[in-house]
């Protein structure tokens, strides 16, 4: 696969859990990243300002564990390596890796030596890392000297300055470890490398998304969540109202509430091309007797797409002149195992082999396809979404099918709990419009509306509350009252 972006950081995935965690890391620290299958040709990586090789979970003598192209070290660009990228590297350039006397999982003290160049030089002599490992760099490759050292490992970091080659036995990219990201960010300097600044985002989503569709139209899959909501902001933005239509599938499996709360909270910011279907009966009929997870994603990610075209076909929005919009994010190809020693964390409701297929078909577009979390939730600002639709919290579309095992039938709450519910929204509801969504906790929301609202304001509010059938504060109902009068 080539490179997203010339100039970029390219994460060699060793099948490591943090491989993700490094790439969003240095994307923060003003570089792009991006994440590679190791075995990726040395050829086609010639126009990276660096590569860093990830951690994994095997050992590098193992016969069956991956190897990256070992001509990437002739490339000319700085290479760091990583717990299990760092012994690779120790092992492709002439060096030997063993198994260690002892296996480290957790805080550890590295003590940083007098040849301690490049990475770590000038940082204190002693810090604590964060170790993983059961295996240990025993000889260093020529041309490498020992940067630190631990208790129970000799070779905790090496360095070959001359040639921009680090290797490291600790994770740097976790908070756990100390100076972990001005060691990152020393190797970003050493790096030519493209910059990366979310306030140029917009203007290459809008070059990529103008030539991705070539002038077709886009039906997009809109869940309520985060990176749906980005994703039709977006293409509404740039291609305009008439080219864009979303589509809320009601499942059945969402929170109390929530499609009404959906739909409310996109007409109320001007979303006006948006059609509701309510499949709930299809869904819950597929889902009925299975309680596997897995199995449960694949039936309500194929259910997704049937009850898609069924709506496209009866809109009459479908044919050549359209294309499936999706809020697929670069992580979520991972949970599939979209590299090739990842492990697959689950089969991610955007990835069912139907939507597969009309990837290759060049159906689909997904525009945040190439952020994380954290630069979806920061393009909705700019895009001018309100706080509480950008920051809200993370919910699956398969919902809470997979959250819940099973059920024999449908279940109804008491009558005063259905009140209690209906009260803590009017209330989150209220908060979100004055601003105050920084938690979701019916009674912290409660003190802010109190300090917040006038005093007439909040005594009216309290009373309305009251006769929904519960006070606003059951537990201080004296101490409100008090405090207003």
């Amino acid at each position: 696969m080539p490179l997203l972006h010339p100039q970029s950081i390219v994460i060699l995935d060793f099948g490591g859990q943090y491989a993700h965690l490094i790439g969003n890391r240095v994307r923060r620290l003003g570089a792009f990243s991006e994440i590679h299958d190791p075995e990726t040709p040395a050829s086609e990586l010639k126009d990276a300002a660096g590569i860093i090789l990830s951690g994994g979970p095997q050992s590098v003598y193992d016969p069956k564990s991956p190897k990256a192209d070992p001509k990437i070290f002739d490339l000319g660009i700085p290479i760091l390596g990583i717990c299990y990228g760092h012994q690779w590297m120790a092992q492709a350039l002439g060096g030997e890796v063993s198994a260690g006397e002892i296996k480290e999982y957790g805080y550890s003290e590295i003590h940083a030596t007098e040849d301690a160049d490049g990475l770590l030089k000038g940082l204190k002599t002693d810090f604590t890392v964060w170790m993983s490992h059961g295996d240990e760099v025993t000889r260093l490759p020529k041309g490498f000297k020992t940067a630190a050292t631990s208790d129970v490992c000799a070779v905790a970091a090496m360095a070959d300055p001359e040639r921009g080659f680090f290797g490291l036995q600790f994770h740097p990219e976790v908070t756990h470890t100390e100076h972990g990201t001005e060691i990152l960010q020393r190797f970003i300097d050493f790096c030519s490398s493209a910059k990366w600044e979310l306030e140029n985002v917009l203007e290459n989503l809008e070059r990529e998304i103008r030539g991705e569709t070539k002038g077709r139209n886009v039906f997009i899959l809109v869940s309520g969540g985060v990176d749906s909501t980005v994703a039709f902001t977006l293409l509404n933005k740039i291609l305009g109202v008439e080219r864009v239509y979303g589509l809320l599938i009601d499942h059945g499996l969402m929170r109390k509430g929530e499609i009404h709360e959906i739909a409310d909270s996109f007409a109320e910011h001007g979303f006006t091309n948006l059609h509701i279907e309510d499949a709930s009966a299809i869904f819950l009929e597929r889902l009925k007797n299975v309680t596997d997870p897995e199995e449960k994603r694949n039936i309500i990610g194929n259910t997704f797409i049937e009850v898609q075209g069924e709506v496209a076909k009866r809109l009459e929005l479908d044919g050549p002149n359209w294309m499936l919009g999706q809020g697929t994010i670069y992580p979520d190809t991972i949970e599939t195992g979209g590299t090739k020693h990842a492990d697959q964390i689950k089969t991610h409701h955007n990835r069912v082999d139907a939507i597969q297929k009309m990837i290759e078909e060049g159906k689909v577009i997904e525009p945040l396809k190439e952020l994380y979390k954290d630069e979806v939730r920061a393009l909705g600002e700019q895009l001018g979404l309100p706080h509480h639709l950008v920051w809200r919290h993370p919910f699956p579309g398969p919902g809470l099918g997979v959250r819940i095992l099973c059920a024999e039938k449908a279940s109804h709450l008491p009558k005063k709990e259905e009140e209690g519910i209906a009260v803590d929204t009017h209330v989150i509801r209220l908060a979100q419009k004055l601003g105050l969504t920084n938690h979701r906790d019916p009674i912290k929301i409660e003190q802010d509306l109190m300090e917040l609202l006038p005093r007439e304001e909040w005594f009216d509010f309290t009373y309305r509350m009251i006769e929904y059938g519960r006070q606003i504060c059951p537990a201080r109902r004296h101490d409100c009252k008090n405090h207003l009068l």
